[in-house]
């Protein structure tokens, strides 16, 4: 038991210290998690079962710009350790970790806000000329916090918790079993609704129901509904592309080099009387000190550390100027200047690291390839483009990757995993992160070829209204069928009129089967569009919950 409290406790703490994205990232997830949990306590399928079930529960909770609505790592972890220690049914596991969720808000508070102190010393080294301090600072202390907040406690649950995790199930009366039960069955409501209010637009909501129905209707499965809503998407994107180029007009193609376009590549430029450059016209073959692609490859693996020691003062910003020190000490000799230009970046940043957000970092890359070069770029220009991109290129990462690529991937590996396949959650983990990273590091590649106007040219025209409204089609219909198979509750209401026995559920299902799972999202859905609070919603779920099924009115679909 003191190698799985071990093993869990460095699971809670790398959870939070996110030291290499590639690793670290899906370790937010329960559905991730939950399995790793099952098989460092002995127990792989419960694990799995337990995370699937709490991951449903959070497959809309939005973290977005710094903002963590509920802990869903302490949620994962701690929820499925106590499901295994307790021996509970997997649909218990939903109880235990809301409560550890809320909980894990103070230990989250607790983390960023001690690592505010990292960034000052790190300010007070770089005053110095000492810029090896940035590694140490960027790594080490924040692991020593996150091993106390996180692993330290997850340590305490595995070793000393089973007694008592036993003694409370025990305790439990099989009714309320039952009841906590349905709550379990209610609760992926709430992740379902939120994302339904993330993705949906009044023009794209019927593809929701589509979704449903084909599920209740056809019986499909949530890997064949992806499918299908994909070819679907993918007809729209290609109609809706094919005319603009239509209704675009014509455009020459010109050569230029400029810092914007470092290989002089065709560029469309419009013919209209107004259209200017006015970047410095510049040519790469003079520079004295130039990166190669080795160099960027390795900034960008250092790029994937930009949180560890993320914190509410400065965010993003201890990491990335880890980032830059590989970059910044092959472009400058001398120990003090590379502190000086490493300064311009130890400044409050924050954006979607991973997918979309790499392009920032590639752009002002090649700014201070060219400062460094002699070019007329200042310290506040790199600053001025770097702030200028965090907000498009987050406003586009979230939405794209925790709206859209995560929900859809995780509704079917949590589906596989639900149907006790374990390759459900190896499907979700391997390919989300495939997909990101893929695209972070081609656009990291891409910003630093092309530079600040070709980024900002792609944003404004058009093309990712037109993609995210292609992955939004196939998250609807996906979110669709897990309303119909997810929310596992029904009624078991009967009564007798004469000799005859009327059942409530038979009614409803020759009217429409799935109307108790549609009719309690749309409910959740419209609480969550009028901004009430998701922690009102959970509880208002338990206790409905509750009470609805000891009024014999709900019970969990056999």
């Amino acid at each position: 038991m003191i190698l799985s409290a071990i093993l869990v406790a460095i699971l809670a703490t790398i959870s939070q210290w996110w030291f290499f994205a590639p690793i670290t990232r899906c370790m937010t997830y329960p559905l991730t998690t939950g399995i790793l949990v099952g098989i460092f306590m002995g127990h792989p399928m419960l694990g799995m079962l337990a995370g699937a079930n709490i991951q449903l529960v959070y497959l809309g909770w939005i973290n977005a710009g710094g903002v963590m609505p509920s802990n869903t790592m302490v949620a994962g972890i701690y929820g499925t350790a106590l499901t295994i220690l307790s021996s509970a049914s997997p649909k218990l596991a939903v109880t235990f970790a809301i409560p550890f969720s809320l909980l894990g808000l103070l230990m989250v508070q607790i983390y960023q806000t001690l690592n505010s102190f990292w960034v000052h010393r790190a300010d007070k080294a770089l005053a110095e000329g000492n810029v090896n301090q940035i590694r140490f600072l960027n790594f080490v202390p924040s692991f020593i916090v996150s091993l106390l907040v996180y692993g330290l406690p997850a340590f305490c649950l595995v070793l000393f918790g089973k007694g008592w995790a036993t003694a409370l199930i025990n305790a439990i009366p099989e009714s309320l079993t039952t009841a906590l039960e349905v709550v379990g069955g209610l609760m992926p409501a709430l992740g379902i609704a939120m994302l339904l209010s993330y993705l949906g637009k009044k023009s794209l909501n019927a593809y929701f129901f589509i979704g449903f129905f084909l599920a209740v209707y056809l019986k499909l499965d949530t890997t064949a509904v992806a499918i299908f809503s994909a070819a679907i998407a993918f007809l729209i994107f290609v109609s809706q592309t094919a005319k603009k180029k239509e209704d675009s007009p014509k455009e020459k193609k010109v050569k230029r080099l400029t810092l914007n376009n470092r290989k002089g590549a065709t560029e469309a430029v419009q013919p209209a009387a107004n259209s200017t450059d006015s970047a410095s016209v510049i040519t790469t073959d003079d520079y004295k000190v130039q990166l190669n692609k080795r160099d960027l490859i390795k900034t960008w693996l250092w790029q994937q550390s930009d949180e560890a020691a993320y914190n509410y003062e400065r965010l993003q910003a201890l990491g990335l100027t880890n980032m830059m020190l590989y970059p910044i000490r092959k472009l400058y000799s001398d120990p003090q200047k590379q502190a000086e230009e490493l300064k311009k970046y130890i400044v409050f940043f924050n954006t979607e690291p991973h997918m979309v957000g790499p392009i920032i970092h590639g752009v002002a890359l090649s700014m201070e390839e060219a400062r460094a070069n002699g070019q007329n770029v200042s310290a506040e220009d790199i600053n001025g483009v770097r702030t200028g991109l965090m907000g498009p290129a987050a406003g586009i990462g979230d939405t794209v990757q925790q709206g859209i690529i995560f929900p859809i991937l995780a509704s079917i590996g949590a589906t596989m995993a639900l149907d006790h396949n374990f390759i459900g959650p190896v499907f979700f983990t391997v390919v989300f992160e495939a997909i990101i990273y893929t695209i972070g590091y081609l656009m990291f590649m891409f910003g630093y070829k092309k530079g600040k106007s070709s980024v900002i040219t792609i944003l404004k025209n058009g093309i990712i209204d037109k993609v995210t409204n292609a992955f939004s089609i196939v998250g609807l219909m996906v979110v669709g069928t897990m309303a119909a198979t997810r929310i596992t509750v029904d009624t078991p209401l009967v009564w007798s009129i004469g000799k005859s026995t009327m059942k409530l559920q038979e009614i409803l299902n020759t009217l429409a089967p799935g109307l108790i799972p549609l009719a309690i999202t749309l409910i959740v859905w419209r609480l969550v569009a009028k901004k009430v609070n998701p922690t009102w919603i959970i509880l208002g779920i338990f206790i409905i919950g509750i009470a609805l099924s000891y009024l014999n009115l709900l019970g969990v679909v056999k």
